[in-house]
C-alpha cells in the first residue's frame, strides 16, 4: 500500500512510545470535503496547498483555518504538488496528468496528461527544473517548467514513489520494493544504492517517501514502521527502531536532528535526535495520514484519509 493508491488496511496494535511533548500540539482543521487528500505543500505561515481524490485541490491563506476549493479542471486523483513561489507551483497526479499553476492556483495549465499510468511524486527546485515519478520504471526531468518532460529509463524497477532534490544536480529516487536511485547530474544517470530490501528480521520493506537535508543525510519510510537512515547521501543505509508495525507514509526533516513522518491510524511520529529515538505525539484521529510538511519547527501539516487536515503550532 502507498499513499498515491489511497488503500487503507487496518491494523490491531497496542504500544507507547512515550508522552507527547507538553509544548506540541495537533488539531484538526476543517478541509470543507471527504475526499482522499494525499499530498500538502506549505509556503509560509499563512499559505499552503493540498491536493487528492476527485481532482481536489485546496489553500489557505490564513494558516489553515479556512480552506477553499479551486478548480483543478480534472477529475482524476492527484497524487503531489510542489509550491516554488507563492504564485508558481506543479501538481501530478492520475493519468500521468501534470498541472501548472502562475497565480497561485487560482488557474491551472495541463501541461501532461496521458490515458494510462500515474505520478505518484513531484518535485521542483525553482522554476525551470523539477521532476516526477510515478507507476513506472522511468524518471521523468523538466528544465523548462514542465512545457516539456524527457523520460529516463531505469531498468529491473516496477515504479517509484518517491523524488527529492537538493539542487539542479544532486537527488534521489525512491521505489515500493526498496530500490534507491541517486543522481549528481540533473538526473541524466541514475546510480543505484543499497536496496532496502529486507530488515535485519526478514520484513520486506515498501519505500514511500524520502528525505534529505543536505548531501549526506537522509531518511526513508515504509511499510511496517520501517525508517531508515544514511550518512552516506544514500550509500548504506541502517534501520532506525520505532516498535510499531504499521505503514509510515511520510517523513520530513528540518534539519540533522529534527523530524517527523506519518501514517496509518493517524500516527505521529516525532524525533529530536536524527532519529535514534522516535516519540509517538497525540494525535486527533484515527484515519491514516498521507503527507506532512513542516515550513519550521513550531509550524506544519499533515493530510489524509477522507478530507482529514491536521495544524501542528507548537504552544508557548
Amino acid at each position: 500500500m502507498t499513499k498515491g493508491l489511497f488503500i487503507i488496511s487496518v491494523f490491531s496494535m497496542f504500544f507507547v512510545l512515550g508522552c507527547p511533548g507538553e509544548q506540541e500540539q495537533w488539531t484538526i482543521q476543517d478541509a470543507s470535503t471527504t475526499h482522499n487528500l494525499a499530498a500538502v505543500s506549505v509556503f509560509d505561515e499563512k499559505t499552503s496547498w493540498v491536493v487528492g481524490g476527485s481532482g481536489t485541490i485546496l489553500r489557505t491563506h490564513d494558516g489553515g483555518d479556512r480552506w477553499i476549493t479551486l478548480p483543478s479542471g480534472v477529475s482524476s486523483s492527484l497524487m503531489s504538488v510542489d509550491f516554488v513561489t507563492v504564485n508558481e507551483g506543479w501538481v501530478v497526479g492520475d493519468m500521468m496528468t501534470v498541472l501548472h499553476t502562475v497565480d497561485g492556483g487560482d488557474t491551472w495549465e495541463i501541461q501532461k496528461r496521458e490515458t494510462t499510468n500515474a505520478f505518484l511524486a513531484v518535485d521542483f527546485v525553482d522554476e525551470l527544473h523539477g521532476w516526477a515519478v510515478g507507476t513506472f520504471s522511468e524518471v521523468f526531468r523538466t528544465t523548462d517548467g514542465g512545457k516539456n518532460w524527457t523520460a529516463y529509463d531505469i531498468p529491473d524497477v516496477g515504479w517509484f514513489s518517491s523524488v527529492t532534490f537538493l539542487d539542479q544536480t544532486r537527488g534521489w529516487i525512491g521505489g515500493v520494493q526498496g530500490e534507491i536511485y541517486r543522481t549528481v547530474d540533473g538526473g541524466n544517470t541514475w546510480e543505484p544504492m543499497n536496496v532496502i530490501g529486507f530488515s535485519s528480521v526478514g520484513i520486506s520493506m515498501r519505500l514511500t517517501d524520502l528525505t534529505f537535508v543536505d548531501q549526506t543525510h537522509g531518511w526513508a519510510s515504509g511499510a511496517v514502521g520501517i525508517i531508515a537512515v544514511t550518512n552516506d547521501a544514500g550509500i548504506r543505509w541502517v534501520f532506525q527502531p520505532t516498535d510499531i508495525d504499521i505503514e509510515l507514509t511520510s517523513i520530513e526533516f528540518l534539519d540533522a536532528n529534527n523530524g517527523w513522518t506519518v501514517g496509518e491510524q493517524g500516527i505521529l511520529l516525532h524525533t529530536l535526535d536524527g532519529g535514534v529515538t522516535w516519540t509517538q505525539q497525540k494525535s486527533p484521529t484515527l484515519k491514516t495520514l498521507w503527507s506532512l510538511d513542516f515550513l519550521t519547527p513550531s509550524f506544519g501539516l499533515a493530510v489524509g484519509a477522507k478530507g482529514t487536515i491536521l495544524r501542528y503550532r507548537a504552544k508557548g
